[in-house]
């Protein structure tokens, strides 16, 4: 009985998933405004490279989010009344998160390249501690076998 109710209910309401998803990416679009929030701040002095790791990780969210909030922004957008999916006040709001995450998305790459220097320092450390971590491997190898040939 209670799964009639169950199923009766959600023949009501065929939006309920699209409404928990649709709260869900909006949701992960805050947190996207505060990882660009993080990046813009100045860097702590024992971790200069937050705001970088702090814009990957809204640059993923965004990358995330955008397929996603097109298909809502879609169904917003269509015209024939056979067709809607939303109501007036939803179309407004979706269109509404959809203008927002175009914003983030635009201040993400502003952001990206006022922080292009700051990744070029970050890749060009990577690479020389790369660098001394093969020249310590290679030497420890010839000491092993330097030791062997001496036995």
């Amino acid at each position: 009985l209670w799964v009639v109710r169950r199923l009766a209910r959600k023949a009501q309401h065929p939006t309920l998933p699209a409404m928990a998803e649709f709260k869900t990416l909006v949701a992960r679009l805050d947190e996207a405004e505060q990882f660009l929030e993080r990046a813009s701040a100045p860097a702590p002095a024992a971790s200069p490279y937050a705001p970088l790791d702090a814009l990957d990780a809204a640059v993923s969210a965004l990358e995330e989010l955008t397929p996603r909030v097109g298909v809502f922004e879609k169904r917003a957008l269509e015209k024939d009344p056979d067709k809607k999916v939303y109501g007036p006040k939803m179309a407004e709001r979706v269109l509404a998160v959809a203008g927002r995450l175009a914003d983030v998305a635009e201040a993400a790459d502003e952001l990206s390249d006022s922080l292009a220097p700051l990744r070029r320092q970050r890749s060009g450390e990577r690479r020389a501690e790369q660098q001394r971590e093969e020249e310590e491997a290679q030497a420890a190898a010839q000491a092993a076998a330097r030791a062997q040939a001496a036995a």
